[in-house]
């Protein structure tokens, strides 16, 4: 048997939005995963970049990622790795804070690093989940 490869569209996004795509797709579902790429905080409606605090980037890059989910069939609780980029890991605790929110006990498996993010980003999320 031979796994399906589907590309999962923006949730709600005008097509003038999302604008010529990248050379990567938002998500990707392949076989009985899915495959989010890193996001940052955008209006996922108008493509907009939106800048805040940690924790204002990490609870918009959270709530597009479960309407990116939900749209695909999944959800949150379905999510099994994340990896998480920040601008300063000692923004680590602001991260957190806001995380726990969207993936309470018992949590996915995750990785924090620090790192010199894109466009003034001090957040890129991307995860695994299962479809």
């Amino acid at each position: 048997m031979v796994a399906a490869r589907k590309i999962i569209p923006p949730p709600g996004a005008e097509p003038a939005a999302v604008g010529s795509p990248p050379p990567a797709s938002l998500a990707v579902k392949g076989g009985d995963f899915l495959f989010v790429s890193g996001l940052t905080a955008v209006d996922l409606k108008t493509g907009a970049r939106l800048h805040g605090t940690t924790a204002s980037e990490t609870r918009q890059i959270l709530a597009n990622l479960k309407q990116l989910l939900e749209a695909a069939g999944s959800s949150l609780d379905r999510v099994v790795k994340v990896n998480v980029l920040l601008h300063s890991m000692l923004e680590a605790p602001n991260m957190n804070d806001v995380y726990a929110q969207f993936f309470p006990d018992p949590p996915p498996a995750r990785t924090v690093c620090g790192a010199r993010l894109p466009d003034g980003a001090k957040v890129i999320i991307e995860c695994t989940a299962l479809a």
